[in-house]
Protein backbone atom coordinates (compact mmCIF):
# COMPACT_ATOMS: atom_id res chain seq x y z
CA UNK A 1 0.00 0.00 0.00
CA UNK A 2 2.43 2.61 1.30
CA UNK A 3 4.59 1.55 -2.71
CA UNK A 4 1.62 2.62 -4.27
CA UNK A 5 1.06 5.61 -2.46
CA UNK A 6 4.36 6.83 -2.95
CA UNK A 7 4.26 5.62 -6.99
CA UNK A 8 1.50 8.02 -7.04
CA UNK A 9 3.09 10.85 -5.26
CA UNK A 10 6.15 10.43 -7.94
CA UNK A 11 3.71 10.77 -10.79
CA UNK A 12 2.26 13.95 -9.52
CA UNK A 13 5.36 15.71 -9.23
CA UNK A 14 6.18 14.76 -12.62
CA UNK A 15 3.37 15.53 -13.88
CA UNK A 16 3.67 18.73 -12.18
CA UNK A 17 7.42 19.57 -13.49
CA UNK A 18 6.12 18.73 -16.93
CA UNK A 19 2.87 20.22 -17.86
CA UNK A 20 3.96 23.64 -18.79
CA UNK A 21 6.01 21.35 -21.70
CA UNK A 22 3.00 19.17 -21.88
CA UNK A 23 1.24 22.22 -22.27
CA UNK A 24 3.15 23.55 -25.80
CA UNK A 25 2.56 19.68 -26.99
CA UNK A 26 -1.17 19.74 -27.21
CA UNK A 27 -2.60 18.52 -30.29
CA UNK A 28 -5.18 20.97 -31.03
CA UNK A 29 -8.38 20.12 -31.09
CA UNK A 30 -10.76 20.66 -33.97
CA UNK A 31 -12.66 24.06 -33.82
CA UNK A 32 -16.03 23.84 -33.01
CA UNK A 33 -18.51 25.99 -35.05
CA UNK A 34 -17.79 29.17 -34.80
CA UNK A 35 -20.85 31.77 -34.29
CA UNK A 36 -18.88 34.78 -34.39
CA UNK A 37 -18.22 36.69 -37.17
CA UNK A 38 -14.20 36.88 -38.30
CA UNK A 39 -13.38 40.88 -38.16
CA UNK A 40 -14.89 42.68 -41.34
CA UNK A 41 -11.66 44.29 -42.67
CA UNK A 42 -8.03 43.69 -42.09
CA UNK A 43 -5.43 45.45 -43.99
CA UNK A 44 -1.68 44.87 -43.68
CA UNK A 45 -1.48 48.60 -41.67
CA UNK A 46 -2.55 46.80 -38.77
CA UNK A 47 -6.18 48.08 -38.92
CA UNK A 48 -9.09 46.32 -37.37
CA UNK A 49 -12.72 46.80 -38.34
CA UNK A 50 -15.43 44.39 -36.24
CA UNK A 51 -19.22 45.17 -36.45
CA UNK A 52 -21.13 45.87 -34.01
CA UNK A 53 -24.37 43.08 -33.90
CA UNK A 54 -27.74 43.98 -32.65
CA UNK A 55 -27.26 44.41 -29.54
CA UNK A 56 -24.42 46.87 -30.11
CA UNK A 57 -21.72 44.18 -28.66
CA UNK A 58 -18.60 43.48 -30.63
CA UNK A 59 -18.79 39.85 -30.96
CA UNK A 60 -15.68 38.35 -33.31
CA UNK A 61 -13.57 35.42 -34.17
CA UNK A 62 -10.16 35.31 -33.45
CA UNK A 63 -6.95 32.84 -32.85
CA UNK A 64 -5.79 32.46 -29.44
CA UNK A 65 -2.77 29.82 -29.62
CA UNK A 66 -3.15 29.70 -33.17
CA UNK A 67 -6.69 27.78 -31.99
CA UNK A 68 -9.81 29.99 -33.58
CA UNK A 69 -12.18 31.33 -30.72
CA UNK A 70 -15.31 33.22 -30.61
CA UNK A 71 -14.55 36.81 -28.49
CA UNK A 72 -16.37 39.43 -27.09
CA UNK A 73 -14.84 42.67 -26.58
CA UNK A 74 -14.74 44.10 -23.28
CA UNK A 75 -12.90 46.98 -22.56
CA UNK A 76 -14.63 46.63 -18.87
CA UNK A 77 -12.48 43.51 -18.43
CA UNK A 78 -8.36 43.85 -17.06
CA UNK A 79 -7.65 40.67 -19.07
CA UNK A 80 -8.51 38.52 -21.68
CA UNK A 81 -10.83 35.79 -20.38
CA UNK A 82 -11.67 32.75 -21.21
CA UNK A 83 -14.39 29.97 -20.47
CA UNK A 84 -12.16 26.96 -19.61
CA UNK A 85 -13.63 25.00 -22.53
CA UNK A 86 -12.07 27.41 -24.85
CA UNK A 87 -8.91 27.34 -23.04
CA UNK A 88 -8.63 23.71 -23.58
CA UNK A 89 -9.05 24.29 -27.44
CA UNK A 90 -6.31 26.73 -27.28
CA UNK A 91 -3.76 24.17 -25.97
CA UNK A 92 -3.56 25.64 -22.10
CA UNK A 93 -3.73 22.64 -19.52
CA UNK A 94 -5.32 24.51 -16.25
CA UNK A 95 -5.76 21.91 -13.52
CA UNK A 96 -8.17 22.64 -10.47
CA UNK A 97 -5.27 23.61 -8.06
CA UNK A 98 -4.39 26.92 -10.49
CA UNK A 99 -8.36 28.53 -9.74
CA UNK A 100 -5.96 30.77 -7.08
CA UNK A 101 -7.12 33.65 -8.45
CA UNK A 102 -10.29 35.70 -7.11
CA UNK A 103 -12.30 38.10 -9.40
CA UNK A 104 -15.29 40.19 -9.81
CA UNK A 105 -17.64 39.53 -12.87
CA UNK A 106 -20.99 40.37 -14.12
CA UNK A 107 -22.42 37.39 -12.17
CA UNK A 108 -20.32 37.72 -8.66
CA UNK A 109 -17.24 36.81 -7.57
CA UNK A 110 -15.40 33.70 -8.95
CA UNK A 111 -12.10 31.69 -9.02
CA UNK A 112 -9.93 32.06 -11.67
CA UNK A 113 -6.64 30.42 -12.66
CA UNK A 114 -3.93 33.24 -14.26
CA UNK A 115 -2.29 32.45 -17.60
CA UNK A 116 -0.17 33.78 -20.44
CA UNK A 117 -0.99 33.21 -23.96
CA UNK A 118 1.43 32.28 -26.34
CA UNK A 119 -0.51 34.78 -29.14
CA UNK A 120 -3.71 36.49 -29.71
CA UNK A 121 -4.52 37.14 -33.50
CA UNK A 122 -7.62 39.41 -34.57
CA UNK A 123 -7.51 40.04 -38.01
CA UNK A 124 -3.63 40.53 -39.55
CA UNK A 125 -3.30 41.90 -35.33
CA UNK A 126 -1.03 39.94 -33.15
CA UNK A 127 0.33 40.04 -29.95
CA UNK A 128 2.59 37.17 -28.27
CA UNK A 129 2.87 37.14 -24.15
CA UNK A 130 -0.60 38.65 -23.73
CA UNK A 131 -1.87 38.03 -19.91
CA UNK A 132 -5.62 36.45 -19.17
CA UNK A 133 -7.73 34.75 -16.61
CA UNK A 134 -9.69 30.73 -17.15
CA UNK A 135 -13.07 30.72 -15.78
CA UNK A 136 -15.27 28.15 -15.30
CA UNK A 137 -17.38 27.58 -18.11
CA UNK A 138 -20.70 28.46 -15.73
CA UNK A 139 -19.08 31.77 -14.91
CA UNK A 140 -18.51 33.29 -18.27
CA UNK A 141 -20.78 32.80 -20.98
CA UNK A 142 -18.04 33.58 -23.76
CA UNK A 143 -14.77 34.67 -23.65
CA UNK A 144 -13.35 38.16 -23.39
CA UNK A 145 -11.17 40.27 -25.45
CA UNK A 146 -10.41 42.76 -22.09
CA UNK A 147 -7.88 45.56 -21.84
CA UNK A 148 -4.30 42.75 -21.75
CA UNK A 149 -5.21 43.04 -25.45
CA UNK A 150 -6.57 46.08 -26.30
CA UNK A 151 -4.71 48.23 -23.69
CA UNK A 152 -1.51 47.14 -26.36
CA UNK A 153 -2.71 48.56 -29.12
CA UNK A 154 -1.76 51.79 -30.67
CA UNK A 155 -5.60 52.58 -30.46
CA UNK A 156 -8.84 51.48 -30.58
CA UNK A 157 -12.34 53.27 -31.10
CA UNK A 158 -15.98 52.71 -31.75
CA UNK A 159 -16.45 54.16 -34.95
CA UNK A 160 -20.27 54.37 -36.94
CA UNK A 161 -21.17 51.08 -34.52
CA UNK A 162 -17.83 49.56 -35.76
CA UNK A 163 -15.23 49.05 -33.58
CA UNK A 164 -12.00 50.07 -34.51
CA UNK A 165 -8.47 48.46 -33.98
CA UNK A 166 -5.09 50.05 -34.26
CA UNK A 167 -1.69 48.27 -34.20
Amino acid sequence: MARLVWLVLAATVVIGFLAPELQRLTVPRPASEASAPAPQAATPSGRVEIAADGRGHFLLTGRVNGRPLSLLADTGATLVALRASDARQAGLIVLPGDYTQKVDTAGGPASAARVRLQEVEIGDIRLDGVDALVLSDERLAISLLGMSFLGRLRAFSVENGRLVLSR
